[in-house]
């Protein structure tokens, strides 16, 4: 399958409650079993930079997160590692059709992870229970929630965590940055999803 190619010379990862960290030490996510069914909930939320610039050059929070939910199903989609992966558009139409599971994917209990947290804790409610429902209709255990993305030392950065619902744990809490780029472009949104899409689902 085709891959857009791209340097990893820039990647960023930050440790569990580093949001704010400016030099954080790299570490990676969890290696994911070939084959198992991951589902990627929508990005939950946007920052703008120290200007009042959404990454993108969007002009929003809402435009922001709609850009990058596209750019992620297209990186996603150029690995071979995600074949068995299910993304926010996907996720947003199968519960939409089932509205008795009473989550909305795009406004899911996360602000206690963007917080520094044990990871070895369980998972705090109501967002145990959303997540313990979505991962039911798509018959998973793992989930990758994107918390917040935003703009800074000239990047695009995505803090989010990988989740095992079915032990209510936090797998693993970090960021990713996409290459150096204007906040104002949209490049700066396409890196940190071919960044994203390539650490958690290698071809």
């Amino acid at each position: 399958m085709r891959r857009r190619a791209v340097s990893c010379a820039a990647l960023a990862l930050l440790s569990a409650g580093a949001l704010a960290a400016q030099q954080p030490p790299a570490t990676d996510p969890p290696p994911v079993p070939a084959g198992a069914p991951v589902v990627v909930l929508p990005v939950q939320s946007a920052v703008p930079d120290s200007d009042g610039a959404w990454a993108g050059g969007t002009g929003s929070a809402e435009r922001t997160i709609d850009l990058l939910n596209a750019e992620i199903e297209f990186a996603f989609g150029e690995e071979e590692g995600a074949a068995h992966w299910t993304l926010a558009p996907a996720v947003k139409a199968r519960l939409a059709r089932n509205p008795t599971t009473g989550v909305d994917p795009g406004r899911l209990a996360y602000r206690g992870l963007l917080a520094s947290r044990d990871s070895r804790a369980q998972l705090y409610e109501p967002l145990h229970t959303q997540l313990r429902r979505v991962a039911a209709l798509f018959g998973t255990r793992l989930v990758v929630l994107p918390l917040a993305v935003s703009y800074r030392e000239r990047r695009a950065v995505l803090q989010l965590a990988v989740i095992d619902v079915r032990r209510s744990a936090v797998l693993w809490q970090g960021a990713v940055a996409g290459a150096v780029a204007e906040a104002a472009s949209p490049f700066a949104l396409t890196t940190l999803a071919l960044r994203l899409a390539d650490r958690l689902a290698p071809s």
